[in-house]
Parts: structure tokens; C-alpha cells; sequence
């Protein structure tokens, strides 16, 4: 079997507990079982691991697993609990400064993916919590932060959209902007603000607007199919979409208004190499219906195939350039992007010294 073909097999079995079919132990134990040592350290890399030591347990099959592969498991879903213990006593706090401060956010990503969807929010690590704020607060976002203790760490790269805020074990993702500014064709943080949901004591972002961004963030920041992407990420979305109802046609018009038609279909593509049969058929037909020109899908296919975002993990431009650029769907929203990027540059001192009160 192609290395290829090998890698996408050990994805869907990885990714077996996130299946909307009824789950079948034994495969699970088979799957641990054949794949060994290897396929146990793949798991867990993958932050699969506490959601492969919960299915077991929950049918019953713990105590036919290897005890070493059991304590494995184990170590990996205590290490999320604890994690997300110290993550979700943060949100708790910030909750309550950004609301007493009036500052409207959301939690983004795999924090807010976790209170809705999984049967455990535990289950599901992160390493950092991800926060969407208007871009005229992130100055007195980053007061009250490190006004908390939190300690920041610019990234002149990213200090367009995004700063990450530290304490201890936590780290805040905090964004003003989804993606970097030009990446979409229309400025979308206003809005996503405006139709955001309580979940769980928190703010998070409306179901539509949740599954927009999976289908688009991590074309650009994760390259889609290379280690950055992460099968926490595919295991988020197959469990959403098993579980919350989806607004295909308003999602559909958002993707459209973005730009981003062309992004979600590479994105949608790839789940469906990775993905469990039983969802198939939805995907089938959603990627139908962003389906970009015959010579697009033909060229972006072969880097799906190839897995050339893996092969050329090391040559960042090369993905940017041959891949990233593409997955804009017109040639204005290329050169809408690449304006973004120049300013992005050009306003990097500024920016920071925005975020950091220096002005």
C-alpha cells in the first residue's frame, strides 16, 4: 500500500470514535491491537487520547485492552482534565472582567467546540484558548489580561490579527480578526460578534458561523492536510456535524460573501479522505455545492493526494504561494489578500504599540 494510502487508513481509524455510527468495540481493540506501540503514540500526539480511553470504557472493553495501552490512555485523558480545568477557570475569569469592562467575545476553536459536542468537555485538549474581540478592543483586552497576570508575547507575523496572552499553564489565542486582515473579502468580526450564543456559562460563536469557521481558518493557518492540522480538529468537526443541526444554506452564503467557496471545498475534501464512511453522503453533497472550475479541483486535488502541504512543511512560502493563495475564489480576492499581507507588514510596529497602549 502507498505511504499515502497507509496514512489515511491509520487517520480513519484514529478517528473512529468520532463516527456517527453506532461505535464497534471490537475494532477499537482490534485497531489498538494491529497497530501497536506506533499507533498508540499517533492517538495521543493526534489529542485523540482521552476520547479513545472514554469509548472503550464506556462499552465495557477496558479490561480486554493491553493494561499498557490502558495506562497510556489513561495519563493522556488525566493530562486534558487538568488542562482543562486551569483553561476553563481562565474563560470563567475572563468572562466576568470582559463583561464587567464591556468588551463582547467568543471563545473560538476547539475550547468552544468542546462545551457543545463532546460528551465530556475534558475529552477534548487545546492547547491554548482562542478569543474573537472587536479590533477597536484589543487595547483594553490586553489591559485587562495583563492586568490579570497574563503576560504577552507579540508575534510581529501575526500582530495583525492575533497576540497570545500567557499565565502559568494558560495561554489566550486573543484575535480581533479571524484571519489575517485582506484574507477575506469582506471584514467578518463585527458580525460574528453580533450572532453570538451562550454555551455553558460562556460566549461562543453561532453554530453557522462555528462551522464556517472550521471550514476556512485551518486552510490558512494549519495548510489543510499537513501535520499542523491536527486530527482533533477532524474529530471536532465529524462530532458537530453529527450532533448540531446545520444551516447548510446560511453557511453556503457565508462562504460565498468571504470569498472562501474554494477554501471550504479543499477543507470539505480532505475530511472526506479522513472521515468514517456514514459521512460521506453529507459531505458528498456539500462539497458539490462549493465545487470550484474543473482546472482548480484538478490542481488542488494533486496537492491533497500528494500531500504536498506535508512534503513542503519546510518551505512555508512554497504552501503559501502554490496552495494558500488558490483557495481564494477569484483572482480579485488573491490580490485583495496579497494588499492584506503588505500592510499586514507595513503596520507591524504600529500595531503593536495599538495593542500595548504605546501610542
Amino acid at each position: 500500500m502507498p505511504a499515502h494510502d497507509s496514512r489515511l487508513r491509520r487517520h480513519r481509524l484514529a478517528l473512529q470514535p468520532a463516527a456517527a455510527a453506532p461505535i464497534n468495540p471490537e475494532a477499537l481493540r482490534a485497531a489498538l491491537a494491529e497497530g501497536g506501540t506506533a499507533f498508540l503514540e499517533f492517538v495521543v500526539a493526534q489529542d485523540l487520547g482521552p476520547l479513545w480511553h472514554r469509548t472503550p470504557q464506556s462499552h465495557g472493553l477496558r479490561e480486554s485492552l493491553p493494561p499498557a495501552s490502558v495506562a497510556v490512555l489513561r495519563a493522556a485523558r488525566m493530562s486534558a482534565a487538568l488542562g482543562y480545568l486551569a483553561q476553563r477557570a481562565a474563560l470563567e475569569k475572563l468572562d466576568a472582567l470582559f463583561g464587567a469592562e464591556g468588551i463582547p467575545y467568543v471563545a473560538m476553536k476547539g475550547a468552544h467546540v468542546r462545551e457543545c459536542v463532546y460528551p465530556d468537555p475534558a475529552l477534548r485538549p487545546a492547547s491554548d484558548i482562542d478569543l474573537l474581540i472587536a479590533p477597536t478592543d484589543r487595547r483594553r483586552a490586553a489591559r485587562v489580561l495583563i492586568d490579570a497576570g497574563f503576560t504577552v508575547h507579540a508575534d510581529p507575523a501575526t500582530i495583525s490579527h492575533e497576540a497570545t496572552f500567557s499565565q502559568g499553564l494558560v495561554d489566550i489565542g486573543l484575535h480581533w480578526h479571524m484571519l489575517r486582515p485582506g484574507r477575506t473579502r469582506v471584514e467578518l468580526t463585527g458580525e460574528l460578534l453580533a450572532r453570538r450564543q451562550r454555551v455553558n456559562g460562556l460566549w461562543g460563536l453561532s453554530d453557522a458561523d462555528t462551522l464556517f469557521l472550521m471550514l476556512t481558518h485551518p486552510a490558512f493557518a494549519k495548510y489543510v492536510c499537513s501535520p499542523n492540522m491536527g486530527l482533533a480538529r477532524v474529530a471536532d468537526f465529524l462530532l458537530w456535524i453529527n450532533q448540531r443541526p446545520v444551516d447548510w444554506p446560511g453557511v453556503l452564503r457565508l462562504l460565498g460573501r468571504a470569498g472562501l467557496r474554494t477554501a471550504a471545498w479543499t477543507l470539505l475534501t480532505w475530511f472526506r479522505m479522513v472521515a468514517p464512511a456514514d459521512a460521506h453522503a453529507t459531505l458528498d453533497g456539500w462539497i458539490e455545492s462549493v465545487r470550484p472550475g474543473r482546472l482548480r479541483v484538478a490542481y488542488l486535488r494533486q496537492w491533497l493526494a500528494r500531500d504536498l502541504p506535508t512534503r513542503w512543511l519546510d518551505r512555508p512560502w512554497l504552501i503559501q504561494l502554490g496552495f494558500t493563495l488558490p483557495l481564494h475564489d477569484r483572482p480579485g480576492d488573491v490580490l485583495h489578500a496579497l494588499a492584506g499581507l503588505r500592510r499586514a507588514r507595513r503596520s507591524r510596529a504600529r500595531d503593536i504599540d495599538l495593542l500595548l497602549d504605546r501610542t
